[in-house]
């Protein structure tokens, strides 16, 4: 009976996930690419690499981990937009504002994001992966 009991709790525990551990989302779910807009706002903020803002194009994968609030962590394909640094400020970026430059560069980045919305709190953190080639399917 023990036996039955231990592994009815395993059971349970694994289809969960483990408990404080990160869980995957849907990374075609619209508010993922919401919130990585706002990641990458901040590396275009804190960047002056090549003429053009970065805007994202696919949220490749996505997970969550409850914490103090809560922390996602992406894959995103972010690519050259049309949008020359100086004319439109990074705060101001928007898929209405600035579309992909066709044959611009693109590469893969990794987005965290802490937030804890009761506090009106929100902290990014941005690391870029690799490039990736303008024929790579991702």
């Amino acid at each position: 009976m023990q036996s039955l009991i231990v592994l009815s709790c395993a059971l349970s525990v694994a289809m969960a996930g483990l408990a404080g551990g990160f869980v995957k989302q849907d990374p075609a779910d619209a508010k993922h690419l919401e919130k990585v807009w706002r990641g990458v706002k901040g590396l275009n903020e804190g960047s002056n690499d090549g003429a053009n803002h970065l805007i994202p194009i696919k949220v490749v994968s996505a997970k969550s981990q409850v914490v103090a609030g809560t922390k996602w962590e992406y894959e995103v394909l972010v690519g050259e937009s049309e949008c020359p640094r100086g004319t439109v400020a990074a705060s101001e970026l928007s898929k209405d504002k600035c579309t992909l430059k066709e044959g611009g560069n693109r590469s893969l980045y990794k987005i965290v994001l802490w937030e804890k919305p009761w506090e009106n709190f929100e902290q990014f953190s941005v690391e870029k992966i690799r490039a990736v080639a303008a024929t790579e399917q991702i």
